[in-house]
């Protein structure tokens, strides 16, 4: 899933790289350059590996055309349509803030745990329950919204009774 970061650079979770699958963290920003749109596009971020592999000159491209090599592969574009630069100031600022995620949520302990499950869309174990999406949004949710003594009183539970009560209380879960 894309994620919009606030000077609207599209990354993945954790300012990965927004080519399919890639795990590496995005360092170049591509844009598409229209000529008969006066509306902006979105920026994406790749790495450079995704840029070589999907952005090719316009030789190649028209050679992998005119040879029917790449007409099934979406992926394949033209450089010269695109604008391929070093992020800005503020977006390498703000990639930066995205790849520190990992270490702020293990800084949280265990809610930290629930913020990483929502953000990268994955269950995962959190202390032997298994926990999915849906359920760690409403826990991040929940904690988010208790008062600091009724905070406390949460974090106590255990992982299982979290669970069931954030579900209960911020997705309308039955009583």
């Amino acid at each position: 899933m894309r994620k919009t970061l606030n000077c609207g650079l599209q990354v993945n979770a954790a300012g990965r790289c927004v080519g399919s699958f890639c795990p590496e963290p995005a360092t170049l920003v591509v844009t598409f350059i229209s000529r008969h749109s006066t509306a902006q596009q979105d920026p994406l971020g790749y790495c450079a590996g995704c840029v070589d592999l999907r952005f090719v000159d316009d030789e190649a491209y028209d050679k992998r055309h005119r040879n029917g090599v790449g007409i099934g592969l979406p992926n394949i574009a033209r450089r010269s349509w695109y604008e391929i630069r070093e992020p800005t100031e503020t977006e390498a600022a703000e990639l930066a803030y995205e790849r520190a995620a990992e270490e702020r949520w293990k800084a949280e302990g265990r809610i930290g745990e629930y913020r990483r499950i929502a953000e990268l869309h994955s269950a995962a174990k959190v202390d032997g329950v298994l926990v999915d999406p849906w359920t760690a949004s409403g826990c991040v949710a929940l904690h988010d919204a208790l008062s600091e003594k009724n905070r406390a009183r949460w974090l106590a539970m255990p992982t299982a009774q979290q669970c069931h009560l954030a579900i209960k209380l911020t997705m309308g879960g039955k009583r």
